[in-house]
């Protein structure tokens, strides 16, 4: 958490951009949307998480994934009064995987992984009409990652940990189009890092929503995440991207 506070106190205070009006706001409500998710992404790239050994390609599809994960949790959220926005969006991921090796002084190894992000940002609407709007917004997004390995020997497990954790500045966009009453297209796009924390990070969400009712409705659409992080003996070079599904509750 130490490279959190400093990271964030290089950052400073998130971006805002100014909705373009000149006309007085008035004090508005809150609206809140609260968005549990599932993502059925794949994974690959080049890992490399424990430092003094050397990074390897990855290339593993949600299905390989989900014969090892333990859990994934993932919730992103709103809150907009007038043009003013806040965005939200976090997840944890563990993954337990064990090999069999066989041989006569190693008979398995273990490795557990666990990654977390937090993303938060705060920005303003550019363009408005009944139809659509459109927010830029500045913040950050903050990773963890957390790996232990355990090597069974004939004398013995040989365990060893690691972990590293880093904060990147991002700035991006986010929009929402009403097809009708009942459909409506929303995407974002941001890009980040800018070597504070990794070397380049980059995000796109382009999705669509079902409206139930005024309060509920179900998001279905497609996400990217690739990040090139490579510091202090830690290679994180990846891209995830697979489907998402999710439910989306308005206050």
């Amino acid at each position: 958490m130490k490279s959190f506070r400093r990271n964030m106190t290089a950052i400073g205070l998130a971006l805002a951009a100014v909705a373009t009006t000149t006309a007085p706001v008035a004090a508005q409500d809150w609206e809140v949307r609260i968005t549990p998710y599932v993502w059925a992404a794949g994974l690959e790239g080049d890992l490399g998480t424990l430092p003094g050994f050397p990074a390897q390609a990855v290339d593993l599809s949600f299905g390989d994934i989900w014969d090892d994960l333990d859990y994934g949790l993932f919730l992103a959220g709103s809150a907009r009064n007038g043009p003013w926005v806040i965005y939200f969006d976090g997840s944890v991921v563990k993954t337990d995987t064990t090999e069999k090796v066989g041989g006569p002084y190693v008979s398995k190894v273990n490795i557990t992984s666990d990654t977390s992000t937090l993303a938060m940002a705060f920005g303003g609407t550019v363009s408005q009409s009944y139809a659509h709007n459109l927010d830029l917004y500045g913040g950050f997004r903050y990773w963890h990652l957390e790996n232990s390995y355990s090597v069974y020997t004939t004398s013995g497990r040989i365990k060893r940990d690691a972990d590293a954790d880093w904060t990147d500045p991002i700035l991006g966009m986010a929009g929402r189009y009403a097809l009708n009453d009942r459909w409506q297209a929303f995407g974002a796009a941001d890009i980040g890092g800018f070597g504070v924390g990794s070397d380049f990070e980059w995000s796109l969400l382009a999705a669509v929503n079902y409206a139930f009712s005024e309060n509920f409705s179900l998001a279905m659409g497609w996400r990217v995440l690739d990040i090139d992080y490579d510091k202090d003996g830690v290679v994180y070079d990846t891209t995830q991207s697979g489907p998402i599904l999710g439910l989306t509750f308005k206050f």
